[in-house]
């Protein structure tokens, strides 16, 4: 069973729903953290975060941030939610802004269950 440090850094341009991580085939991932930054220049943001989890095919909204400032980071995984998120394989994070620009970190253990 090896395990892998991972940083995955995905560059939003969209108001799409766009996927920034999924747990690869036969791995289990402990997110510890999930962090965004608000790229715009000027117009604050409102985020939300999702999990789609391949057990039950559906997704669900795990947190939503309303008026991010420009050119602020805010972090999903603190406060009164979890610190440690669990994914288990072919499950995803995905991200929806009401602005065209952020960058979104999933900082991840991922251990292989072969």
């Amino acid at each position: 069973m090896a395990n892998k440090y991972k940083i995955n850094v995905v560059p939003i341009g969209t108001t799409d729903i766009t996927t920034v991580y999924t747990c690869p085939v036969a791995n289990v991932a402990l997110v510890k953290s999930i962090s965004a930054y608000n790229t715009h220049p000027t117009t604050p943001a409102n985020w939300i975060l999702k999990v789609y989890d391949d057990s039950s095919t559906a997704s669900f909204v795990f947190r939503g941030i309303t008026s991010v400032a420009a050119a602020t980071t805010k972090e999903f995984l603190e406060g009164d939610q979890s610190t440690l998120l669990v994914l288990e394989e072919s499950d995803a994070l995905s991200f929806q802004t009401t602005v065209t620009s952020a960058n979104v970190f999933v900082s991840v253990l991922e251990q292989d269950r072969t």
